[in-house]
């Protein structure tokens, strides 16, 4: 059995008691299993396949739990995906983005009671709740210019299609643009590749790839 227990980063890593408390508390709540789902994506992270039945077949012993530290928690990952590793050691990224899972899923869940009858329902409280998480993520901060693109599409798509939407992307980081998608393979994956490339071209070095996805 392989036990990974990880460090919090960001503001994650200075929470009050109450809300590490909250947070231990969501554990066995049904947001919980949510959390689990979304956070196998994130370590199967650039695996071609886009069944999630067949994605998370493989992987129905992997564990994640909640680890109590002075300020924050820590996570433990049991029996997680190899491919996430590089040298016995976990991705930069990958790690970063399992605690915006827990972020956006599991803090923010319990902040606005995901679950019950209590979540906003109305327009304007839906609105600043949007605006709450987005700007606990930070997609706020840098965008005082008119220079974020939104590149949506399917990820069921072809090679040529792909190459097309890389080239896009391409293109818009070769004119300092920024890009937003779903965050998944294909059609959202290609833009900020290419932008990746345009940007480093440019030597624009304060390009931003913004995800926004579902928890599915």
């Amino acid at each position: 059995m392989k036990k990974v227990q990880l460090n919090p980063v960001g503001w994650m890593s200075q929470l009050s008691q109450v809300e590490v408390s909250r947070l231990q508390d969501a554990t066995n709540s049904e947001l919980f299993a949510m959390f689990r789902n979304c956070c196998l994506a994130v370590l199967n992270s650039g695996v071609d396949e886009d069944n999630f039945e067949a994605l998370f077949a493989p992987y129905e012993n992997f564990e994640i739990k909640l680890i109590r530290r002075e300020r924050g928690v820590k996570i433990e990952l049991v029996n997680p995906p190899e491919v996430a590793f590089v040298d016995e050691q976990l991705v930069r990224g990958v790690h970063e983005h399992l605690f915006a899972v827990l972020r956006d899923l599991l803090y923010m869940g319990n902040k606005y009671a995901f679950l019950h009858q209590t979540a906003p329902a109305e327009g304007n409280d839906i609105t600043d709740m949007v605006f709450d998480m987005l700007r606990h993520a930070k997609a706020l901060e840098g965008n005082d210019g008119v220079n974020t693109i939104v590149c949506w599409g399917g990820h069921s798509i072809n090679q040529v299609e792909y190459k097309y939407t890389k080239e896009v992307g391409y293109q818009l980081g070769l004119r300092d643009m920024n890009i937003c998608t779903g965050c998944g393979p294909g059609a959202m994956k290609g833009p900020m590749k290419g932008a990746t490339i345009g940007h480093a071209k440019q030597r624009h070095k304060t390009g931003r790839y913004i995800g926004i996805s579902e928890p599915s």
